[in-house]
């Protein structure tokens, strides 16, 4: 007769493809107890997973249920489906061993303990050689972070090579990561960087880990509330996420975008290192590909990639994204309406309906359109101008004054012109002989003879005379500083002559 606690040991050099007499010898056992044992394991249709949970009680039981039912105390646990069940979020051991305990009850049969319920998790989980029990549920938390290394592109306006920071976020669970080259650090970048990651993986987690960069968090005190920027709790709050700090000076408390952080360093960055961006588009592109195969690599530890595991196990557990995705806005403030019924902006003019006109109003912007506010009311919106276009105007007609609102053409704009004066009216003539279609300089023309409203008609005259001195072809903007230069000097002036007028004199008569 055998003892029972051979039986453990002798399955698992069984499974190590130890033969018989090593096993015999090792553990002090007849041969024909090992070969009794591995004809039993053969004949049960058992996989080692499958028994490798069991305690020694239930083991027995299974090999030899006449010789050790006596010593079944209670019924087994499927600490197999247990585990797979605690990666589900909201399900804890307790609520599982209360299930347990119910079909026990329904099948009269005795239940375990809750301790030892626990107890033998554990021992499954260190056989199966989990770290931990469940370390990461699917679906709850996002880690972001910035990547200390960095990598490089050209302007493409300025051909200087500039700094590209990389932003990247990971799920704990798939470890299925996300990167993207910024421009920089600062608030916008950052919250864009999180509208593109949330696009990125098709929903939204329950929290995001963040460090406590200024562009998130405000202060993060031991004790009191953590104050988090404004922006950023408004991006939160629109995608239904708790924004969670790690502590500081603790990298473990966001361990998996810390060690997905060391990992792009060499699947991304050393991969492109040879490569030329000539901007940072056609980098994120590069590295979006980077990222593919990153995401696609066989773990070396558990089955699958990150993107298989990550498309089996947990995108279903992300919440849905709104129908329009969050916009990072930035604000400009104290803007005039000038008598043309338009505002300048970000060397570009915006129209605003006239009855504004004289008033100060504040632009909302972002990277497509322009919000113009007055009293924190939307009075206008165009889209932004091109990047490249100086200058240029957008303009609502029904936002125009009436004697702005008729159609004009070429010929009443060279009347107007010639009615100012004949600087005025040789620029305007140049700008038409240059077009190839006379109404492409249309427009321009509008604004510069709109000039003469701004200011005055003489200052206008004066500003063409100046700007033709510098150039064939002025631009608009050479005309409008000129026009802005002429119409302080004669403020100072306006000023210094009503000081003069005003002036207290004594005259003879005070020193009699």
């Amino acid at each position: 007769m055998f003892k029972k606690s051979n039986v453990r040991a002798i399955l698992e050099r069984l499974g190590k493809n130890q033969s018989t007499g090593l096993i015999s010898k090792t553990l002090q056992v007849s041969r024909e107890t090992v070969t009794e044992i591995q004809a039993l394991f053969e004949n049960s249709g058992k996989t080692w997973d499958d028994i490798s949970c069991l305690d020694d009680e239930m083991l027995y039981t299974l090999f030899y249920p006449e010789k050790f039912k006596h010593s079944r105390r209670y019924a087994p646990v499927d600490y197999k489906y247990v585990h797979g069940e605690l990666m589900k979020t909201g399900v804890t051991e307790k609520s599982l061993w209360e299930v347990y305990c119910s079909k026990c009850s329904e099948k009269g049969e005795k239940a375990c303990s809750y301790l030892t319920f626990t107890r033998n998790y554990q021992k499954y989980t260190v056989k199966k050689s989990y770290t931990s029990r469940v370390p990461h549920k699917p679906g709850v938390t996002l880690e972001v972070d910035w990547s200390g290394p960095t990598m490089s592109y050209i302007d493409s306006d300025t051909g200087k090579t500039m700094t590209a920071y990389l932003f990247v976020a990971t799920m704990p669970y798939s470890q299925k990561s996300y990167v993207e080259a910024a421009p920089d650090m600062k608030e916008k970048s950052w919250l864009s960087c999180h509208v593109h990651m949330f696009e990125f993986f098709g929903g939204t987690p329950l929290r995001i880990v963040c460090d406590n960069l200024k562009a998130g968090v405000v202060s993060h005190p031991v004790k009191n509330d953590i104050i988090l920027n404004e922006h950023y709790l408004a991006l939160a709050e629109y995608y239904s996420v708790a924004i969670m700090p790690a502590g500081v000076r603790k990298p473990k408390h966001k361990a998996s975008v810390e060690g997905t952080v060391g990992l792009i360093a060499s699947a991304i960055i050393a991969r492109l290192r040879n490569k030329r961006f000539a901007s940072i588009d056609v980098m994120n592109e590069a590295i979006r590909n980077a990222l593919d195969d990153f995401n696609n690599r066989p773990f070396q530890k558990r089955e699958g990639n990150r993107s298989t595991v990550f498309e089996l196990e947990e995108k279903h557990c992300l919440k849905p994204l709104p129908l329009v995705p969050y916009e990072v806005c930035e604000w400009s403030y104290e803007h005039k309406v000038y008598p043309n019924s338009h505002i300048w902006w970000n060397n570009g003019q915006y129209s605003v309906p006239c009855k504004y006109i004289g008033e100060k109003v504040n632009v909302k912007f972002n990277d497509h359109m322009v919000f113009i506010y007055h009293d924190r009311e939307v009075i206008a919106s165009h889209q932004i101008l091109p990047r490249h276009l100086k200058y240029g105007m957008r303009t609502d007609e029904s936002h125009l004054p009436m004697r702005l609102k008729q159609e004009m053409t070429p010929e009443m704009m060279r009347n107007k012109a010639r009615e100012i004066g004949p600087q005025t009216f040789e620029v305007i003539r140049r700008m038409f002989a240059e077009a190839k279609v006379e109404e492409q300089s249309l427009q321009t023309t509008i604004s510069i003879v709109a000039l003469g409203t701004t200011f005055s008609p003489e200052i206008l005259e004066k500003a063409c005379e100046l700007s033709l001195k510098e150039y064939h072809m002025p631009f608009y903007g050479t005309i409008l500083r000129h026009a802005q230069q002429l119409n302080q000097n004669k403020d100072d002036e306006d000023y210094r002559e009503e000081g003069r007028k005003s002036g207290i004199v004594r005259g003879a008569e005070y020193y009699k």
